[in-house]
C-alpha cells in the first residue's frame, strides 16, 4: 500500500473515497462539495455527531467529487490520542476495502491537532488494516493508495515511517500466522536471512553443530523430541557511529505440544503463535534496516526450535547445563520457552549491551492478570521501566509493570541445579521473569510477556480477530530510536 500527502484540493477531485474525521465541537467544515453540503445537513439533524469511532458513509451520484464521503468522529479535542488516529486510519482502509476501491483520501475537517506524530499514528493503522493473511485469497482487497491531506511539514517523512513500521509488523503477523508445518525454525532462518540481505545486516546463524560447540544446552534440550534442527540467529544494524548497544532477543517456539508434560488437546493448534516474539524480532530488525536510527546499534536474537514428545524428548527431572554454565532443574518440559531463551539471552550478554530486552509468549499467567490488553513488563531497571512505558504511550502497544520479589527469585531455587524451569501456578509470569533474569550476566534487562498481546489481541480497528498482531515491532521501534537518542 502506497501512503502519499496532498493539498485540501485532493478533496475535490473525483476519488472513489473521500474521509473526513471530524470532532465534536462544532459544526464541520467539509470540503467535499455537494457530498459536504449533505453531510453538514445531516449534523445538524443530528444524525451525526462526531462521536469517537462514529461514522456517516454517504454515496454521490453525480460524476464530480468524491463518489462518497465517510465522516469518522474523533469525539472531544482532549481525548484525540494518537491511538484513535491509528483507529480511524484503519477504519477509513476497511471501509475502501469494502467498497472496493483502489484510493482513499483522508483529510480533517476542522482544527485538532494534527500533526507529525498524527499524520504517522493514522498511516500506521490504515498500513495494518491492509493486512491480509496470504495462505488464502482476500475477499476484501485493501486500497492500493492512502492520500493524507493537510498544510504541514515533515508529512512525507512520517508516512514513510508509518508505512515502514507498519510493514514491519505485518511480516510479524504474517509469521505468525502460518501453520507450524510451514513456518519451522529452517523458514524463520531463511526469512530472517532475507530481510538481513535486503536491509543490509549482518546476518549469522548457527546450527545445531554450533549450538552444541557454543554449550547451548537449553535450547538443545527443547530440541531434542524434534526432527526439525533448532537454530539461533543473529541480525545486527551497526550504524558507522553509535553510543549505544540494545539486543532485542524473541522466543522462537515454532509449535509447542508442552513435551513430555504434554498441553490439552484443546486449542493446541493456538501453539503455532509460540514464536511472536522471533516473528517481532524479525519485522522490528526489517524496520530498524529500513529507518536506520541514529545512534544505536541494535542486534536481533532469534532461539527457535520447536518443543515435541519423542523417545528423545527431554523430561521433567532432567537437569541441563545451558552455554552460561549455569544448570537447570526441568520440572515441567512446557516451560520450555524460558529454556530456550536462558541460551538466547546469555548469547546477546557477548556483546556487551546496555541493555537487553526479550519478547516471549511465555506464560497464560500473564493472560489472567492483564488480558490481552497490555503486555507483562519486568525489570529491575526502573530507568527501562520508565522508557519502555513511554514508548508504550506512544504507540499503543499496552505494556504493565509487574513485580519481580526477592521472593520469587527464591521460588526458582531447586535442590538439584542452578534453578528450576517453574516454580508451580502461583505468580507464574513472575517466577518466569525471574528465571529469565538469571541468565542476564547483570546487564539491565526487560522482559516483555506477550502471551496476552501477540495473537486476538486488544480489540482494536487496526488488528483481525483470531490473528497474529505483530505487537511489539512499533513499541521496540520506537524505544530504540530513543535509546540511541539518549532520552
Amino acid at each position: 500500500m502506497r501512503l502519499t500527502h496532498a493539498a485540501d484540493s485532493a478533496f475535490n477531485k473525483a476519488v472513489p473515497l473521500a474521509v473526513v474525521l471530524v470532532g465534536k465541537r462544532r459544526p464541520p467544515v467539509l470540503p467535499c462539495g455537494a457530498l459536504g453540503d449533505q453531510a453538514l445537513d445531516l449534523w445538524r439533524r443530528k444524525f451525526f455527531a462526531g462521536k469517537a469511532k462514529e461514522t456517516l458513509l454517504i454515496h454521490s451520484p453525480k460524476r464530480t467529487g468524491p463518489k462518497a464521503l465517510l465522516l469518522i468522529g474523533l469525539g472531544q479535542p482532549k481525548g484525540v490520542g494518537l491511538d484513535l488516529f491509528r483507529e480511524v486510519g484503519a477504519m477509513a482502509v476497511s471501509e475502501a476495502a469494502k467498497l472496493g476501491v483502489a484510493k482513499v483520501v483522508v483529510g480533517v475537517a476542522e482544527k485538532v491537532t494534527f500533526g507529525t506524530e498524527e499524520v504517522q499514528a493514522l498511516g500506521e493503522g490504515a498500513v495494518l488494516a491492509s493486512y491480509r493473511y496470504s495462505g488464502r485469497p482476500a475477499k476484501t482487497p485493501p486500497p492500493k493508495e492512502v492520500v493524507v491531506i493537510g498544510e504541514f511539514p515533515g508529512a512525507a517523512s512520517s508516512l514513510r515511517a508509518a508505512r515502514t513500521l507498519g510493514e514491519g509488523a505485518n511480516l510479524a503477523r504474517m509469521l505468525g500466522d502460518l501453520p507450524g508445518n510451514i513456518c519451522t525454525p529452517a523458514y524463520l532462518r531463511d526469512t530472517a536471512r532475507r530481510v538481513s540481505r535486503k536491509g543490509g545486516l549482518r546476518f549469522k546463524v548457527y546450527d545445531k553443530a554450533a549450538l552444541k560447540k557454543l554449550g547451548y544446552g537449553g535450547i538443545l534440550a527443547v530440541n531434542q523430541g524434534s526432527v526439525a534442527p533448532p537454530f539461533l540467529l543473529e541480525m545486527e544494524y551497526k550504524p558507522a557511529r553509535f553510543k549505544k548497544t540494545l539486543c532485542v532477543v524473541g522466543k522462537g517456539l515454532t509449535f509447542d505440544s508442552g513435551g513430555i508434560s504434554i498441553k490439552p488437546s484443546s486449542k493446541m493448534e493456538e501453539m503455532k503463535f509460540d514464536m511472536c516474539g522471533a516473528a517481532a524480532t524479525i519485522g522490528l530488525m526489517q524496520a530498524v534496516a529500513a529507518l536506520k536510527p541514529k545512534g544505536v546499534r541494535v542486534i536481533g536474537i532469534v532461539g527457535t526450535t520447536d518443543n515435541l514428545p519423542s523417545g528423545s524428548a527431554y523430561k521433567p527431572g532432567d537437569v541441563i547445563t545451558t552455554g552460561s554454565g549455569k544448570t537447570i532443574e526441568v520440572v515441567n518440559t512446557d516451560a520450555e520457552g524460558r529454556v530456550v531463551l536462558s541460551d538466547a539471552i546469555h548469547h546477546a550478554t557477548s556483546f556487551d549491551p546496555n541493555a537487553i530486552v526479550d519478547m516471549a509468549t511465555l506464560t497464560g499467567s500473564v493472560l489472567v492478570a492483564l488480558g490481552s490488553e497490555a503486555a507483562g513488563l519486568f525489570s529491575h531497571d526502573k530507568k527501562l521501566v520508565r522508557h519502555l512505558r513511554e514508548s508504550s504511550d506512544r504507540t499503543g502497544e499496552g505494556v504493565w509493570h509487574l513485580p519481580i520479589f526477592k521472593a520469587f527469585e527464591e521460588m526458582i531455587e531447586s535442590p538439584w541445579a542452578d534453578v528450576r524451569n517453574s516454580a508451580g501456578r502461583y505468580a507464574g509470569s513472575s517466577t518466569a521473569a525471574a528465571f529469565l533474569f538469571a541468565f542476564n550476566g547483570g546487564i539491565p534487562h526487560a522482559h516483555l510477556d506477550i502471551a496476552g498481546t501477540a495473537w486476538d489481541g486488544p480489540k482494536r480497528a487496526y488488528n483481525s480477530s483470531g490473528h497474529a498482531t505483530g505487537f511489539g515491532v512499533r513499541l521496540l521501534y520506537d524505544f530504540a530510536s530513543r535509546f540511541g537518542a539518549g532520552s
